[in-house]
């Protein structure tokens, strides 16, 4: 009635100490080869994470965060490539076409067309073949 056994239990025999487990030596000794890939792969990249500068920009809505990334990014980045340098210089004859069409806008808006013509009259000296109403 109780809940022990009448005869004593067989003893196990002590695993022998010699392969960790029962595994086979090929597949421990692969284990470890995966093991110290592993950490030498996660070594390399913690020493290129840190090799990397971070920087965090705070700062208002058009306060110019996109401008001192893009600074940062042509100054100490990698290298320009032609494309790049091509794009630069049309993103920047665009700039210049927009602002100088603004600029003659604000002149007409303002009144201001009849002081070119003054500007021109006045620097006769130093004509270089367009006035400055004709360029405008």
């Amino acid at each position: 009635m109780g809940c022990g056994a009448s005869s004593p239990a067989e003893v196990a025999p002590p695993p022998s100490s010699g392969g960790g487990g029962g595994a086979p030596p090929q597949a421990a000794a692969a284990a470890q080869s995966d093991s110290r890939s592993i950490d030498n792969q996660l070594e390399r990249m913690k020493q290129e994470e840190e090799g990397k500068i971070k920087m965090l920009l705070l700062g208002a809505g058009e306060s110019g965060k996109s401008t001192i990334f893009k600074q940062m990014r042509l100054l100490y980045g990698t290298e320009r490539s032609d494309d790049d340098l091509r794009m630069y210089g049309v993103v920047a004859r665009s700039n210049v076409v927009v602002a100088v069409r603004k600029l003659c806008s604000h002149l007409r808006a303002l009144g201001l067309e009849e002081e070119l013509d003054l500007e021109s009259h006045e620097n006769e000296d130093f004509d270089d073949g367009m006035t400055c109403r004709q360029a405008y």
